[in-house]
């Protein structure tokens, strides 16, 4: 019966390996080139943070640690989980610790993917360590999973860390399996946690790891020791149920409802749909939508990532049947890789009707293994084997990058593929696409707005929008107390509207002045609607703002302007209810378009003599409560 000491027959992994022939000393450059690809993603991910506009949970998270950060409040709900469950509040009060230190939302943006981007060094050590610096290198770059690995920078909230904290965990299990002691049962308890709270989908990584550990370590003390772990992760999980406060209503959806509904929906023609798409039609969609290539570009360039992955496939052949310096099996390892990646998404799946984007990345970790030790097969064997394998992974390298592009650059269209959305289901695709332009603002830039907006005013068009999704959360911040705010509506003795710079030229209106890329005017007349929506203190499980209830209705608005004005109509809260519109004249004639940004519209005069007076109707379809309807006045 083994023991909780006895080493692992294959511990020399645990030994820095070097390659024959070469002095330790000497330089590596399969050492150089992991360094670099390492450093390169560092500086994708802290950039794309800085041209981040986050998402709902995002500003959730951000509220949350804000409120902690400054003594407000302390939850014990954390993120809510498919309106299911709650997780427990670590996740905000870590965010906590950079807002303290008076980071702002883009500093914490920025924090977030530090520690994302820290799965790379990870990997490469762990690899490094197992194996040899050839396969750390090819784990480095096999664990940017083409287009999939993009997910926390689409979604940078908690889910952001989830391959982080499977590496974490595989480290804690590998010193487990050496040695079980009270203090690694302890290590391997934390990690477990740290695993279930970045994503309650890694659960079957948790449940495998205890499985393989009680395997190995056959004995009561190894059982308590176990058992000692997995009471941090329950202690972890149990704040929520203390949590007092009341739950948004109808936030949370009936057990019974998701058992009869949601669980194992398709399974048979959505479990290898899923599969293909993580491994390959992930590279099609972030070639596709997240870089500016042509469609034949990026179709050749789909083409060539499809014939790097059947390369990799190849390299299995020429794996050694032990890796040298260690004795890891990599053959066998290789295959219970791809065994657990598909055995991941059939589990993820299985869970919802359709396969977002966030559930994705619990099933990257073990394809990006099985793809490193299939480049490996390579760079094992010397002469034009090696030569062959590297130059081939130089060009996988540079197609996963790819789609990174995205995040380099200020956003302002967004290519759609017609039809299909990938961000909602892994399994969607489509063989074209269309672009369109999308109200897109940077979180670098929306703190150094915030500054600007210590005091009460009722905000309009896009400064109203940017704003009132992040809960003002920025602004507090900023400014050391919540705001009074009303975005939209009549009321109010200071009007203030935003427009980005490029819709503010096209207005032709000067605005007063100009920060951070909002043109900010305060000569701002309110047409509609009466009431607007207010800045509102989160409650528990709340992820979007407030929205105006009922749906879509006709409505006209008629007013006059100077000829020389500006009408802007924004939706504040396109995910809320869409907004059609209709008809809008000026004159008696059709008003020109100057800009459209996706949910706001600028329009102008098309054909009025200067100093007229100008009639106006606009006819639309929406919600009332969430549109915003005003005259930006030229100075008289």
């Amino acid at each position: 019966m083994l023991g909780s000491r006895t080493p692992l027959a294959c511990m020399p992994v645990f030994q820095t390996a070097s390659l024959p022939g070469r002095r330790p000393g000497a330089r590596d450059p399969w050492r150089i080139a992991a360094y670099a690809f390492i450093a390169l993603m560092y500086a994708i991910h802290v950039r794309a943070a800085l041209n981040s506009q986050a998402v709902p949970d995002f500003w959730r998270d951000f509220y949350w640690a804000s409120a902690i950060a400054h003594g407000e409040a302390f939850p014990f709900a954390g993120p809510q989980i498919y309106q299911m469950v709650e997780l427990g509040p670590w996740w905000f009060y870590l965010l906590a610790l950079p807002v303290r230190l008076g980071a702002g939302s883009a500093g914490t943006l920025v924090f977030v993917q530090l520690l994302a981007a820290s799965k790379y060094p990870l990997a490469w050590r762990l690899g490094a360590r197992m194996v040899d610096t050839r396969f750390g290198l090819a784990c480095v770059v096999g664990l940017a999973v083409a287009g999939w690995s993009a997910a926390g920078l689409v979604f940078p909230s908690h889910i952001a860390l989830v391959e982080l904290v499977l590496l974490l965990l595989a480290a804690v299990t590998w010193r487990c399996a050496v040695m079980l002691s009270t203090r690694n049962a302890l290590l391997y308890g934390f990690a477990c946690a740290a695993c279930i709270h970045a994503h309650p989908t890694t659960v079957t990584f948790v449940a495998a790891s205890g499985v393989f550990l009680l395997w190995r370590h056959r004995s009561r003390a190894a059982f308590a020791r176990l058992a000692l772990a997995a009471s941090i992760v329950l202690l972890s999980l149990l704040p929520p149920w203390l949590d007092r406060d009341a739950v948004t209503e109808h936030a949370l959806k009936p057990l019974s409802g998701y058992l009869g509904g949601d669980v194992g929906v398709g399974l048979l023609h959505r479990i290898p749909g899923v599969a293909w798409g993580v491994l390959a039609v992930g590279a099609w969609w972030g070639l596709l939508l997240m870089t500016p290539l042509p469609l034949a570009a990026a179709q050749a360039a789909w083409w060539l990532y499809c014939l790097c992955l059947v390369f990799v496939a190849a390299g299995y052949a020429r794996l050694p049947a032990v890796a040298p310096a260690s004795g890891v099996r990599l053959r066998f390892v290789g295959g219970l890789a791809f065994a657990a990646f598909l055995a991941q998404v059939a589990f993820v799946v299985s869970l919802r009707p359709i396969t977002p984007v966030w559930m994705v990345p619990s099933c990257v970790l073990p394809l990006a293994l099985a793809i490193a030790i299939g480049w490996y097969g390579w760079f094992a064997r010397p002469g034009l084997a090696r030569r062959a394998g590297t130059l081939a992974l130089c060009v996988y390298a540079a197609i996963v990058v790819a789609p990174y592009s995205l995040f380099l650059h200020d956003i302002r269209e967004l290519r759609q593929m017609p039809g299909a959305n990938p961000y909602y289901d892994a399994g969607d695709r489509s063989d074209t696409f269309v672009t369109a332009p999308v109200p897109f603002y940077p979180a670098v830039r929306i703190d150094r707005i915030a500054r600007e907006l210590c005091r009460p005013a009722t905000l309009h068009a896009r400064l109203a929008a940017v704003v009132e999704a992040t809960f003002a959360a920025p602004v507090r911040d900023a400014c050391g107390h919540w705001p009074e705010f009303r975005f939209g509506g009549i009321a109010g003795d200071h009007h203030l509207a935003g427009l980005r710079s490029h819709a503010a030229r096209a207005s032709g209106v000067a605005p007063a002045r100009v920060v951070a890329g909002m043109a900010l005017y305060e000569h701002v007349r309110p047409i509609a609607p009466e009431q607007g929506g207010r800045a509102e203190r989160l409650r528990r499980l709340q992820i979007d703002p407030d929205s105006a209830a009922g749906s879509p209705r006709p409505a006209t608005f008629e007013f006059d302007a100077e000829a020389g004005d500006a009408v802007v109509l924004t939706n504040r809260l396109p995910l809320a209810a869409p907004m059609t519109i209709d008809a809008v004249v000026a004159g008696g004639q059709p008003a020109r378009l100057a800009d459209d940004d996706g949910s706001e519209r600028v329009y102008l005069c098309a054909a009025c003599a200067d100093g007229a007076r100008v009639h106006w109707r606009v006819d639309v379809q929406a919600v009332i409560g969430n549109i915003d309807l005003v005259v930006l006045e030229r100075a008289r």
